[in-house]
């Protein structure tokens, strides 16, 4: 694999990949919030709204593994430039469409697109940061994304207001090409590895998922379910319950990250991952209470204040253990495994909520995303007392010896 071999963070193309991340992450964010209330316009039930709303990330979820093996094979420039293309067809394509079926359709392909392109992009830029330098150099590639976050949905909820919905897919499709465009001024030369020995281009699955990863890819599930309760029906909570000004929710739980993000990469360096998961998932499920008993505007903030200091401090801090565990030979296998997790999560999320939503209301959604977050402290309990357990027992039989 390519790797840069500067000591120089900060060059060009590091801080091109930075604002291609962000803004392919502004579109995205644009759209998530508006969606299922446009497709209940449209004339869907809310139990459809929150499958279409959730196939995104089941589509993604299988996509992800091929994403991961064409980032590690192939031209890393040319995949994400492909799928970032693919990206702003199908949002453009749900604002020309007056069919839910047929958004359903560019849903699908949308969610294939982001795979590749968020998987791409990591891998991408993890070849031009130094190696020395590849925790700080993720770290700032995930505040791009938290800024995207802080705008994107504001942006979205205002010209959905102001002009309509459609409005809302031209914007986010302008926003990504232009991204899309930048991508060309970017300077890597994929290695010879990458591109040349047909045995490493089958499909092998040690090529498409990393097994030993796949616990902490159940850890991320847990937070990205409630991300993607929190991002398809925060709005339509607002609306119920006469909340004004939902939206900067995710204005104070971006802020909020931006201080959280650099902190929780050197508690994982110096003190590792237990360290920051289980205070993380108490506060996440503190935030998942508050969103369910909230009737004024403060509450919901609070709760954006307490999920940014858990979800925003544990999930990077997988996702760079992740990384970390497999080296930078196979981070796009490693990168693509961590998001099957975040994928089902982000994908059952809408399509369990919806349910709940139209049976029982809007608590039910977030005091059920709380329940998740509890069964992932317990599975994460589990985990860390078998490793400990193995360590010790390691560290027993050498001594033997």
């Amino acid at each position: 694999m390519h790797q840069n071999t500067t000591a120089r963070l900060w060059n060009g193309s590091y801080i091109l990949i930075l604002a291609i991340n962000a803004m392919t992450g502004i579109g995205f964010f644009m759209v998530t919030p508006i969606l299922a209330k446009y497709l209940i316009n449209m004339g869907a039930t809310m139990a459809l709204a929150g499958i279409i709303a959730g196939m995104f990330s089941i589509t993604a979820l299988f996509a992800r593994p091929f994403a991961g093996f064409s980032s590690d094979k192939f031209n890393k420039k040319r995949v994400l430039l492909l799928s970032t293309v693919l990206l702003a067809t199908s949002t453009l394509c749900y604002g020309i469409t007056a069919n839910i079926y047929v958004l359903f359709l560019f849903r699908i392909i949308h969610g294939i697109a982001f795979a590749f392109s968020g998987t791409a992009n990591t891998s991408l830029c993890t070849a031009v940061i130094p190696k020395n330098r590849m925790g700080e150099g993720i770290g700032f590639m995930g505040l791009s994304y938290i800024m995207a976050s802080a705008v994107g949905p504001n942006l979205g909820i205002l010209i959905s207001g102001k002009l309509g919905y459609q409005y809302v897919f031209f914007a986010s499709a302008i926003v990504i090409i232009l991204a899309a465009v930048l991508m060309n001024f970017i300077r890597y030369v994929p290695s010879e590895q990458n591109i040349s020995h047909s045995e490493g281009l089958k499909f092998k699955v040690k090529n498409l998922i990393a097994k030993e990863l796949l616990i902490f890819a159940v850890l991320a599930a847990f937070f990205s379910l409630m991300n993607g309760l929190i991002s398809s029906f925060l709005v339509l909570l607002g609306d119920e319950r006469h909340i004004a000004g939902i939206g900067y929710y995710f204005t104070v739980n971006a802020l909020v990250l931006l201080f959280t993000r650099p902190l929780s990469g050197k508690l994982l360096d110096k003190k590792g991952l237990t360290f920051i998961a289980f205070p993380a998932y108490i506060l996440s499920i503190i935030a998942a209470i508050l969103l369910g008993a909230s009737s004024a505007l403060w509450m919901v903030l609070l709760a954006g204040v307490f999920y940014a200091l858990g979800q925003g401090s544990c999930q990077p801090a997988i996702q760079v253990a992740c990384v970390k565990k497999l080296g930078p030979e196979r981070v796009g296998v490693a990168t693509s495994t961590y998001y099957i997790g975040a994928d089902i999560g982000q994908g059952l999320g809408p399509i369990i909520g919806g349910t709940a939503a139209g049976s029982f209301g809007f608590s039910s959604v977030f005091y059920g995303g709380g329940v998740m977050l509890c069964i992932g402290l317990i599975v994460f309990y589990i985990y860390t007392k078998n490793a400990n357990r193995k360590v010790a027992l390691h560290t027993s039989e050498k001594a033997e010896l």
